[in-house]
């Protein structure tokens, strides 16, 4: 249901709000401050975290994405270099190969999490799994969900569901912390 709606958002309509979301992250003390960045590489109807890639390396940035680990199950934390470097993996995923940096959850700073949906508390939906609640558990790093203002809905919460601790939508940010 979700999907299907967000997949009927026009392409025209996204970009704009994509751009003006990039805008409310580029100025968050934790994405400017922030070294060592985990970021989710989109796609499909995903906001667009390719142009957020670019200005975390024009930046001297140290990017990492998320890579789906089968057995146990959850993610790592693999060094982005380029576009080159990657390779479709589970759910079609781009990924960076397994001979990419690996870095300890605890050492990121801004953790740049993708979801369906999520609560005005930060809690998501996302595609199941729970990848993201699990890998959250394991950092301290801040936690920003870029989500389109109207899919800021009342989502359930469960005991081990993890919210992010700042929502950032075309209109602004919101803030748990």
């Amino acid at each position: 249901m979700l999907k299907k709606e967000r997949s009927q958002v026009p392409k025209a309509q996204r970009e704009i709000w994509n751009q003006a979301i990039r805008g409310h992250l580029f100025g968050l003390p934790i994405y400017t401050d922030a070294q060592k960045v985990m970021v989710y590489l989109s796609f499909g109807w995903e906001i667009d975290t390719w142009a957020i890639v670019e200005n975390l390396q024009r930046q001297g940035k140290e990017v990492y994405v998320p890579v789906v680990q089968s057995k146990p199950k959850g993610l790592i934390a693999r060094k982005y270099t380029s576009r080159e470097d990657l390779a479709p993996a589970v759910f079609g995923i781009l990924e960076p190969g397994p001979k990419a940096h690996t870095v300890n959850p605890r050492e990121l700073d801004l953790v740049i999490v993708p979801g369906l949906a999520f609560s005005a508390q930060g809690f998501r939906i996302g595609y199941g799994g729970g990848y993201y609640d699990r890998f959250l558990t394991t950092t301290n790093a801040n936690s920003v969900g870029l989500v389109y203002h109207s899919f800021i809905r009342d989502v359930p919460a469960d005991s081990w569901d993890q919210a992010v601790d700042f929502l950032v939508t075309e209109e602004g940010v919101l803030g748990r912390k």
